[in-house]
């Protein structure tokens, strides 16, 4: 039988044969696996899990060599599939049955049931054979990491109830003789735990051995005095009484079985009712709130939690966490939970606030002295001491059935010392915290309501008939509080009590950011008071890092800026994130394409901390850590901006400072670019905008020249381009800074030649120049508005002033210019005299912006020229050179992932093809490339395909379908403003349309253009 071994050192055996498993940290992975079985561990965990908190930097590298490792070990005794990969980690896929310490908790709980039904004989065999499964004194022997230990020490406690359970039973059973051996060393193991004492003196008792009873006594006395300083608890000093005075109504009759379980007189209870009636069962829950509204599926979580009171099996209470920011409604759920399920707990209903926030919260001797009197302890009787209290706390609740809510917890310890000791009451409590390390808990995550639950909230405490005269001002108010449920009560409030207001009033107040903490206030409601009590809650630590990563309303973040706002290194950043994420500061919502996760703060919970750093931090201090990040943020867009598609990093301004991240972080960040791109555009808006107000003027312009890169390699996703630079440019202009101005001109100039706006682009970079000239100190500014002017009128088939302007910005730039911009100037040089018949002139300068693009190592550059000397080839019929050229184009774009150069190359390979007669095969290519001009609003693009399939229609001898894609494209080409195209297609229309009037008209037309142009069809063409 195969079988994992944890009650005793960590084993794997199947019959005869142990599996090698090797050294401590595989056992450890593996140990943490069995431990948390059936649970998929992320490699994370198991990080924390094997190294606690000396974590190396190769650990995820590491845990998958260890997984590896155990998984070979298991195969040689023919269980390879124990550990599964499961993302994003692993998990240990058995039965219960086949681990010890589960079959042990198992005949425990089966063991103490068959006590509880009277089978007494049988309930010893049971808890025989529980405890005949440990083949050491600890659990999961040799692993001292965090959690082994954790472990042991639980299984170490069942293991000590299980062998008091047993000698309970060996007594019932008329076993003494037999049992005072064990108990003998049993007590002198364990000399503070009082149950085995007790037993011991009752055998002891039962064999007529009174003397060495009382010396038992004598002895625990002592050891309680001189461990503890406490005295024996009641049930032990009951036992004494009744050995002193020979009782045998508590301890048995000595040599005669005493089938019932041994009698111990209980504390002394408070004194009953003057009116001589019962003791009521105690019921401290507040009042539930009339107009609960939703959260039907939390409230059937935590019922079906509590439904499991008392069940067959089970040795503990059920524990359910409930956790959530401020004004969630966590203790309006527990306390409307708790009256639901009332009839469960016939003993007793119990609430304790422990003031987590407050300065004094409440203390776990208060709180236990507090349950104690609930349930009936004198409380002139009640012991001092926290360890007494949990003693009498326990024996008074062990066998009752009572519902424990504990409200507004700081921690785990917090809670521990108040949890129940038997299986018949249950526990909520609700946190601002996690509590994940409380064990045996189930854990409920409360986040806001849906829309439609917010909704009616504020409909039940505002009023139905205030809500439905302005509908969409209700569900605005609403959405402007986040559907935080006391925002939305708050704000509910304030309608009721102002019946003169309509709900826009109250919605047109809620828009102003800055001031709606203010407005979200009425009577003792207060959301900024309930906010505070949270923030006050955090240690310095993660205020200060909530603060900063509230300081720039970001839309959503991932950990590692973090780093650069708090100045510490990324895996500490990330870990200070992940708190405020368990305190509920901040939500995780996701996955971005970088494979890191994104967070975000609720907009309320962010404008509170933006206060707190406003007020707590000097402006100095605030510039800095945003300048840190920025500069960050520029390192990487210059970085993904080299790596990404569409040759992104020649559109980005040089930025002024760049700051790195550590080079592991990196180059997971920029695995890929455009993912990364993507990830942080967002974000890099949101900071343009903060930059400019805060008067960081030379910040704002170079995020908004990342944005340029952003937009390049995400490919026509303009509008974060235009926005940041219409936010920077009121920035700079207010602060006087003409160069940022120019440069940011440029940027404009770029964004409408992206946008096939050829005459707007042209304007701004016009207007750019002008800056540049009157500043007279930026000979590269400008050459680079030159040589966007002279791409303008290129495109614009303006092919004289294009060649002039574009050899006046070479020259600009001169020999030791940039090598990117002046190859980039070369190409357009080359594309002229391409386009005007040129051929050796073209060539001549598209090999020369080859050569410097290589040596530029800028390889998107270099697949453009390379498809662009293939047009030259083609152009001239040599259509083997042609295809080489657009091939080997191909590949480079391929491997950048650039989707627009393969789109532009693929249709220039069509051409070919269908010049060569493999029209088929040009139709497949062409629909591609229509899908994806298409896909990414690439209007020039568009045209350009739908042309060329018309050309193919032509080549295939089918006119009359040539005709659609035809005129579609015409109809681009006259919206775009190019005249060249325009006339190309008309030429192909009239070939499609014969020799009819109207293509003879077609063809006039088109050469006219031609000829106006002065491009090589007016050489080519005939009418």
């Amino acid at each position: 039988m195969f079988e994992v071994r944890l009650l005793g050192p960590v084993e794997v055996w199947h019959g005869n044969r142990r599996a090698p498993l090797g050294g401590s940290r595989p056992l450890a992975v593996l140990g943490a696996l069995v431990v948390h079985l059936g649970e998929v561990l992320s490699t994370e965990r198991l990080m924390d899990f094997v190294w606690d908190e000396d974590v190396p930097a190769t650990a995820a590298a590491l845990v998958a060599t260890h997984v590896s490792a155990v998984r070979r070990a298991l195969a040689q005794v023919g269980a390879p599939e124990l550990i599964r990969t499961r993302p994003p980690g692993y998990v240990a896929d058995l039965g219960a049955d086949r681990v010890d310490s589960r079959r042990f908790e198992e005949l425990l709980a089966a063991g103490r049931a068959e006590a509880a039904a009277g089978r007494t004989r049988e309930a010893a065999d049971v808890l025989a054979e529980a405890l005949g499964l440990w083949r050491g004194q600890e659990a999961l022997e040799g692993l001292g990491q965090s959690f082994a230990r954790i472990e042991a020490a639980r299984l170490a406690e069942l293991r000590l109830v299980a062998q008091e359970e047993s000698f309970g039973l060996r007594l019932r059973l008329d076993r003494a003789d037999e049992t005072i051996a064990p108990l003998l060393a049993h007590v002198a193991a364990h000399p503070l735990r009082e149950r085995p004492r007790g037993q011991l003196m009752t055998a002891l008792f039962r064999t007529g051995r009174v003397s060495d009873a009382l010396r038992t006594y004598q002895e625990g006395r002592e050891a309680l005095r001189a461990e503890l300083g406490i005295d024996a608890g009641p049930e032990l000093r009951a036992l004494h009484q009744a050995v002193l005075t020979n009782d045998t109504r508590v301890l048995g009759t000595p040599g005669r079985a005493d089938r019932s379980t041994v009698q111990v007189p209980q504390p002394r209870p408070a004194p009953a009712p003057a009116h001589g009636t019962a003791r009521p069962a105690p019921s401290h829950l507040p009042p539930d709130i009339a107009d609960f509204v939703g959260r039907a599926e939390q409230v059937s979580w935590a019922t079906t939690l509590l439904r499991g009171v008392g069940g067959a099996g089970r040795t503990a209470p059920p524990i359910g966490v409930i956790s959530g920011r401020s004004g969630m409604g966590k203790t309006a759920l527990a306390v409307h939970v708790g009256h639901r399920t009332a009839e469960l707990f016939p003993d007793g209903r119990l609430f304790v606030d422990l003031r987590a926030a407050d300065t004094t919260p409440l203390q776990p001797a208060d709180a236990l002295a507090r349950l104690l009197r609930a349930m009936g302890a004198d409380p002139e009787t009640l012991p001092s001491g926290v360890e007494e209290l949990t003693g009498l706390y326990r024996t008074h609740i062990g066998h009752r059935r009572v519902l424990l809510i504990l409200d507004n917890a700081a921690g785990e310890a917090h809670v521990r010392p108040l949890l129940p000791s038997g299986p018949g009451s249950a526990v909520l409590v609700t946190s601002r915290r996690r509590l994940v390390a409380l064990e045996g808990a189930a854990h409920l995550d409360l986040t806001v309501p849906d829309e439609e639950d917010a909704l009616e909230l504020l409909r039940r405490v505002a009023g139905k008939e205030r809500t439905a005269a302005d509908p969409e001002r209700a569900a605005e108010i609403v959405a402007l509080c986040g559907r935080l449920p006391l925002a939305v009560r708050i704000a509910g409030a304030r309608l009721a009590a102002r019946p003169h207001w309509q709900p826009g009033r109250l919605a047109a107040r809620l828009r102003n950011e800055r001031r709606r903490l203010n407005e979200l206030s009425a009577g003792d409601l207060e959301l900024r008071t309930s906010l505070e009590l949270g923030y006050a809650d955090l240690d310095p630590h993660e205020r200060r890092a909530l603060r900063r990563l509230a300081l720039l309303d970001l839309p959503d973040f991932a950990g590692w800026i973090a780093a650069p706002l708090l100045d510490i290194g990324t895996e500490e950043a990330e870990e200070a994130v992940e708190r405020l994420v368990d305190c509920h500061f901040i939500d995780v919502i996701g996955v971005d394409d970088t494979g890191r996760g994104r967070y975000r703060i609720h907009d309320l919970a962010r404008e509170h901390a933006r206060e707190r750093c406003l007020s707590e931090e000097s402006a100095e201090e605030r510039e800095a850590a945003v300048l840190r990040l920025v500069a960050c943020w520029l390192g990487l867009a210059k970085q993904a901006a080299a790596r990404g598609p569409g040759g992104a990093a020649r559109h980005f301004p040089e930025p002024a400072v760049v700051r790195p991240l550590d080079p592991e972080t990196e180059e997971e960040l920029l695995e890929r670019p455009a993912a990364w791109f993507a990830a942080e555009q967002a974000c890099l808006l949101a900071a343009v905008a903060h930059c400019a107000e805060q008067r960081m003027t030379r910040a704002a312009r170079d995020l908004a020249g990342a944005l340029i890169a952003s937009s390049a390699a995400l490919y026509n996703q303009f509008d974060a381009w235009s926005r940041s630079h219409t936010v920077a440019m009121e920035a700079v202009r207010r602060g006087g800074d003409t160069e940022g101005e120019a440069w940011l001109l440029t940027g404009l100039g770029q964004l409408r030649y992206e946008q096939d706006d050829f005459e707007a682009s042209y304007a701004y970079f016009g207007d750019a120049l002008r800056l540049f000239e009157e500043r007279g100190d930026l000979p590269q500014g400008e050459a680079q508005a030159l040589a966007g002017m002279g791409t303008a009128r290129r495109e614009q088939a303006l092919y004289g002033e294009a060649l002039t302007l574009l050899e006046t910005a070479l020259d600009r730039y001169g020999p030791s210019g940039d090598l990117d911009a002046r190859a980039g100037v070369l190409y357009g040089i080359g594309y002229v005299h391409r386009e005007q018949g040129r051929a050796a002139e073209a060539r001549e300068a598209l090999f020369q912006a080859l050569d410097l693009y290589r040596a530029a190592g800028d390889r998107n550059g270099e697949a453009l020229t390379l498809r662009s000397l293939a047009l030259c080839h083609r152009a001239e019929d040599a259509h083997a050179e042609a295809e080489r050229l657009l091939h080997e184009a191909l590949a480079v774009f391929a491997s950048l992932q650039d989707t627009f150069g393969v789109m532009y190359t693929e249709q220039s390979l069509a051409k070919v093809e269908l010049r060569t007669g493999r029209t088929e095969r040009a139709r497949e290519r062409l629909s591609r490339c229509l899908a994806v001009a298409r896909e990414r609003q690439d209007r020039f693009g568009e045209a350009l395909v739908l042309r060329t399939l018309g050309e193919t229609h032509l080549a295939a001898g089918e006119p009359g379908r040539a005709r659609e894609p035809l005129e579609h494209a015409l109809a681009l080409w006259t919206e775009l403003r190019l005249p060249l195209w325009r006339a190309r297609t008309l030429w192909d229309l009239a070939e499609a349309r014969g020799d009819d009037g109207a293509a003879r008209a077609a063809r006039s037309e088109a050469l006219e253009v031609f000829r106006s142009l002065d491009c090589r069809e007016a050489r080519e063409r005939v009418d």
